[in-house]
């Protein structure tokens, strides 16, 4: 755990940490709500034709993932328990899981997909892009006690 004392007096606190926690916040619930309680609309997106329901328990499963991951994520954050391994590990897992994506779900995407999804896939990458500016800054994040404001 790296404490108030471990930080270097010298040390410089990322200003923009704050708005890059906020926007995966928001990105995270955004993804959440839509895999969870709109499985039908999101599969409505992809040609899967018999695999419809499969690719739904897909998309439920994902959710259960985002959440387990997520909440890692802020727990890691706002106790500052190894934040600095923790955002790593996370940006590692965020990566693989868009590549692992492409292959069991945007294989199905239809050949015109909606500019709703080319969006989403967008802010899915804007999301890893804060998550490696946030693995890159972690000793310069907030001094603790921190707040998700904060």
């Amino acid at each position: 755990m790296t404490s108030e004392r471990a930080r270097p007096a010298n040390a410089s606190v990322d200003t923009w940490f704050k708005y890059r926690m906020v926007y995966l916040l928001m990105a995270v619930m955004a993804f959440i709500l839509k895999l969870l309680y709109y499985p039908g609309t999101t599969t409505g997106q992809f040609d899967a034709g018999a695999n419809t329901k499969t690719l739904e328990i897909y998309f439920q499963y994902r959710a259960s993932f985002v959440i387990l991951i997520s909440s890692i994520y802020l727990y890691s954050y706002l106790k500052d328990w190894h934040f600095e391994r923790v955002s790593l590990a996370i940006l590692g897992i965020s990566v693989t899981a868009l590549i692992l994506d492409y292959f069991n779900a945007f294989v199905y995407l239809s050949q015109t997909p909606s500019q709703w999804v080319t969006g989403l896939i967008g802010l899915r990458f804007l999301a890893i892009l804060c998550l490696l500016m946030n693995a890159m800054n972690a000793r310069h994040a907030p001094p603790m006690p921190r707040r998700l404001w904060s």
